[in-house]
């Protein structure tokens, strides 16, 4: 008496190999895609960090001095006369104000020694010092990140290390508004740049990022426009107890 045995290997069964066709062609079909989404990903990191750098830049030139005029750290800031002649932004007579300015306000066109002090052109008027926001007319700078040790500079962890910003500032304003309304509008106010550097109570500031990287997913133009007001500086009030 013989048996016989059968033994059962383990195998795939067409249905089972067709659906595998079938789920790696349509991975195969979407990898473009998904390769194309990720790259939009990366485009977009390099874009937010130019955003950032330039708007840092552009924050940093505000925190300078308006004109050339107000960086004596011995007196306050007064508003400074300008060749533009708007007649509610000029002095009130001999009273020091601009209308409508009330005579105990800190604010005026006279300093505490009796001066009264013009607006300079744009330019920078001392070398490498960058004290008030004129000095950066025409200036490119590049991305760096200060170090701990200050003789060095680092990119920190930017992806695109070429960054280069260049900044202009030009004195704007439009002579035909009615600063005495109670709603003023400009029409593209930073398009009303003053001929022949004629000083103004505006001034623009520009700022634009591009980068030299050979890189065509670097590819960055971007442009951010601030401005400040010829509007002196407050002094605090001194009183002894």
């Amino acid at each position: 008496m013989s048996l016989l045995y059968c033994r059962r290997r383990k195998a795939v069964a067409m249905i089972e190999l067709i659906f595998a066709i079938v789920i790696m062609g349509i991975v195969l079909m979407s990898a473009p895609s998904l390769i194309s989404q990720a790259s939009k990903g990366s485009l977009g990191v390099v874009q937010q960090e130019a955003i950032v750098a330039d708007a840092t830049e552009i924050g940093m030139i505000m925190t300078r001095h308006w004109d050339e005029a107000d960086t004596n750290e011995s007196d306050y800031s007064p508003i400074l006369i300008v060749m533009e002649n708007i007649t509610p932004l000029n002095e009130n007579g001999a009273t020091g104000k601009r209308i409508g300015t009330p005579q105990e306000a800190s604010r005026g066109f006279v300093t505490s020694s009796g001066q009264r002090l013009n607006a300079t052109p744009i330019g920078n008027e001392d070398g490498d010092e960058f004290d008030d926001i004129d000095d950066f007319d025409d200036n490119t700078s590049t991305l760096s990140v200060a170090s701990g040790d200050t003789t060095d500079t680092e990119t920190g962890d930017y992806i695109d290390t070429s960054l280069q910003i260049t900044t202009n500032v030009q004195y704007i304003d439009a002579p035909d508004i009615a600063y005495t309304a109670t709603t003023i509008s400009f029409n593209q106010p930073f398009a009303n740049v003053r001929a022949d550097n004629n000083t103004s109570n505006i001034k623009a500031i520009q700022t634009t990022v591009t980068s030299g990287s050979h890189d065509a997913e670097f590819g960055t133009n971007i442009t951010l426009r601030s401005f400040m007001c010829n509007i002196g500086t407050y002094t605090l009030e001194e009183r002894t107890f």
